[in-house]
């Protein structure tokens, strides 16, 4: 093995990557926020399209257009993103569109306008993910992986997390436009911050992995993206119940950005130390354990009576996704190797926006025409399988490595 002082290799973390995160941070507070205000905002919304369906499905609905067009910009500015080997271009677009789109959320006057705008922050926001993580890659190796994932996406995420609260306190002691304003006013200062003191990544590191069960890293990343697509419809199938929610539970708007946070910020607490524990001991079995603990999760937040039972019962949903999420992006980068990284990452990406995209339509249709319970236990049901053809089909190379050969040069 070749020795080298390079923090990419000696296990440390690289600066590159906490500025890189804190400059993420305020544009996923106002994407935060929009989660609680969108699904909210349409109740008062005219539509000539749409007069008939339920509340809820027009919820779903407008939350899985944003999704869907984030899923469908992903592979495409993935492979724009390798060809052109430049990643910030794209984290710059993506913010100046949602800055702009967040904006005008404040002047839409009917609900077809806002299914407009959400397709168009979709393309925007979809542009950036396959960047950003390539970039967390770039600042890492297989070594220091989980760690890097896991305190990017814990900075990030702590934004994330408050934003619906914040969203939700906006729009119940000043309005839904000022809360607008707000996140794009966040946007902007994201944008500012990526501009000025962000620099470019390249694949610097290189490792040989000489692996006599992994032959090819592509299907096992597929698997894995299934797992997270999953995982994502069972989060965010929630998202387009939250009219019901407001009702059933006599909930506000704020107590509800509570139960929408309180998955995210418990989420927050584990994802660094389980990005550290797959380091140690591999990600794979993380991976199942997350998957199996989420299910009846999952159908617990179908019979809940009150919303402090919401709010506990999220919260415990973001320890056990905290083991999915970070152990399944690591081991995708692991298996992703030296070359168009951001392509084979975004299989990862993609299916975790279309999770999102889908997640409130599926919650919308079964919970509107069924039973509101049924959503619940077909994605638990889901999350199990998924998790048997992990177990099954994943191959780990930090179980079976023999030769890893790293030369690295400096990030620049």
């Amino acid at each position: 093995m070749k020795h080298t002082t390079n923090p990419q290799v000696t296990g440390t973390i690289s600066r590159e990557l906490y500025i890189l995160s804190l400059s993420r941070f305020f544009e996923d507070l106002g994407t935060g926020m929009l989660i609680t205000l969108i699904p909210l905002y349409i109740v008062d919304l005219h539509t000539s399209i749409f007069p008939d369906i339920p509340l809820i499905l027009k919820a779903g609905i407008v939350m899985t257009v944003f999704g869907l067009f984030n899923a469908i910009a992903q592979p495409i500015m993935g492979r724009l993103s390798d060809r052109l080997d430049r990643r910030k271009p794209f984290i710059i677009f993506g913010l100046v569109g949602y800055t702009v789109l967040s904006f005008m959320y404040a002047y839409v006057t009917n609900y077809e306008q806002l299914l407009v705008l959400r397709i168009m922050q979709g393309i925007t926001v979809g542009a950036t993910i396959p960047a950003i993580i390539t970039m967390v890659t770039h600042l890492s190796t297989p070594a220091t992986r989980g760690k890097a994932i896991g305190i990017y996406s814990t900075i990030r995420g702590l934004g994330f997390g408050f934003g619906p609260v914040i969203g939700g306190a906006v729009a119940t002691y000043y309005s839904f436009n000022t809360a607008f304003y707000l996140c794009a006013a966040f946007g902007l200062v994201s944008f500012i911050l990526v501009n000025l003191l962000v620099k470019e990544t390249h694949n610097t590191c290189v490792g040989k992995i000489v692996d006599a069960d992994v032959k090819d890293g592509k299907g096992s990343i597929r698997v894995l993206a299934g797992a997270m697509f999953m995982m994502m419809v069972g989060i965010m199938m929630i998202v387009a119940l939250l009219p019901e929610y407001e009702i059933r539970l006599g909930a506000s708007e704020f107590s509800l950005g509570i139960a929408l946070s309180a998955y995210m910020l418990a989420r927050l607490v584990f994802q660094t130390p389980i990005g550290v524990l797959s380091d140690r001991i591999g990600r794979k079995k993380l991976i199942i354990w997350g998957l199996l603990l989420s299910a009846p999760l999952v159908v617990g937040t179908g019979y809940v009576t009150s919303v402090e039972q919401l709010i506990l019962l999220r919260a415990l949903q973001g320890f056990t996704i905290a083991a999915i999420d970070t152990p399944v992006i690591a081991l995708a980068g692991d298996l992703a190797g030296g070359s168009m990284v951001s392509s084979k990452l975004s299989m990862i990406t993609t299916a975790y926006a279309s999770g999102m995209a889908i997640g409130p339509i599926f919650g919308g249709l079964l919970a509107g025409y069924v039973t509101f319970e049924t959503p619940f236990y077909v994605c638990a049901a889901l999350m199990v399988i998924a998790a048997a053809i992990v177990w099954k089909k994943v191959d780990e190379p930090m179980q079976h490595r023999d030769i890893v050969d790293f030369e690295c040069s400096e990030i620049g």
